[in-house]
């Protein structure tokens, strides 16, 4: 299947996951794009049968946990036309010491439900990504099961 990864990073953890991320589905199998988000992504997000997006939760104009303006930007330029028939899925960095810990996955999961569109398995939400070594097997779990359910399709 053609994916497409589209992330916002601040100091690189994100990137870094969503490197992992489209490897991951790379090795299952599945052509993958891995774009940082900016007001073009839109545009490439028509040629694919699945998107995931990902983003840390950062503070943005005083309100804690939001997605990164540009990944919040590409899904708000969109329609839910845009969606019809692409797989969706969401991964989210945070820190639990947070009042709202990974809330960039809660923010991005309704601005999608807003467009007719629910994510094909459970956001992934990870805590402080560099601080585990476990967080990077998290990341290849989660998707492992993506692929598996983007296989079926």
């Amino acid at each position: 299947m053609k994916c497409i990864v589209i992330y916002g990073t601040l100091s690189g953890s994100t990137m870094t996951a969503a490197t992992v991320l489209s490897e991951s589905l790379k090795n299952a199998g599945h052509e993958v794009s891995l774009v940082m988000a900016d007001p073009s992504t839109k545009d490439q997000i028509k040629d694919v049968q699945s998107v995931v997006f990902a983003s840390p939760s950062w503070e943005d104009n005083g309100v804690d946990g939001q997605p990164l303006p540009e990944v919040r930007q590409v899904i708000e330029s969109m329609t839910a036309e845009n969606f019809t028939g692409k797989k969706v899925a969401i991964c989210g960095l945070g820190d639990v010491s947070y009042p709202h810990f990974c809330g960039a996955v809660d923010v991005l999961e309704g601005l999608l439900k807003d467009r007719g569109v629910t994510p094909i398995v459970e956001s992934l939400k990870i805590d402080r990504y560099y601080s585990s070594a476990d967080n990077e097997q998290k990341v290849k779990t989660w998707t492992a099961a993506l692929a598996s359910i983007l296989s079926q399709s």
